[in-house]
């Protein structure tokens, strides 16, 4: 008879509760992060960027083929954008994304303009600065990540099932979704009054509008 090994999983972590305890879990993370041992101490951005002699190079995605949890599909890139379009002191910013299916037999508000566009939900950006210190959350237009945009209140009713713990591991970077996922548990007020800004700007322009690309912007708070 024909032997199938088990394939092992990681067993799902359980997320924070609440506030405080997202905020406990994300210092502790940094600080495990930070705190050298088998990871030589590379703080979060550290884990992101390339290793020389390969350069961090503008626009391209970290890592390539973004960061993916295995488990819930939810997942993560990080990139920069060129001096002239950023602020003087940012580095680059993190999207952070559902995943399409999610979001059930629900009609999005629109859709891709390509057709090889990854199925999936644009939930927020979180700028860092180039201290590799989180600075402010952004919410994009839908032209920006080519996602299928739903309306705010969609979003918002998902944010509890949002869970990066994993993404990135199998690619060497450890962490980093598990942080990103605190995050937004500890900002999770914030993120939703970005949202709902995000969606009051909607009302006044289009999807696909190339002259509005951040539409809600608001400070990083712990």
């Amino acid at each position: 008879m024909e032997r199938v090994a088990a394939r092992r999983t990681k067993a799902a972590v359980p997320l924070p509760s609440d506030r405080d305890a997202a905020l406990a879990e994300l210092i502790a993370l940094s600080e495990t992060m930070a705190s050298g041992g088998a990871e030589e101490g590379r703080a979060l951005i550290e884990r992101v960027l390339p290793s020389p002699p390969e350069e961090f190079t503008q626009w391209s995605h970290y890592p390539k083929g973004d960061a993916i949890d295995p488990g819930t599909g939810a997942r993560w890139f990080y990139h920069a954008h060129p001096p002239d379009q950023r602020g003087p002191k940012e580095h680059g910013h993190f999207h952070m994304f559902l995943p399409l299916s999610a979001f059930g037999e629900l009609e999005p508000l629109a859709t891709p303009a390509k057709d090889d566009a990854a199925k999936v939900v644009h939930v927020a950006a979180l700028c860092f600065d180039i201290d590799g210190l989180p600075t402010h959350w952004i919410a994009t237009n839908q032209w920006v990540t080519e996602e299928y945009l739903y309306p705010a209140d969609a979003v918002i009713a998902r944010l509890n099932g949002m869970d990066m713990s994993y993404a990135g591991d199998a690619k060497g970077i450890a962490h980093v979704g598990r942080w990103l996922t605190c995050a937004l548990r500890a900002s999770r007020s914030d993120v939703t009054d970005l949202l709902l800004r995000r969606d009051e700007a909607l009302a006044k322009i289009t999807a696909r509008d190339r002259e509005a690309e951040i539409l809600a912007s608001l400070p990083f708070r712990v």
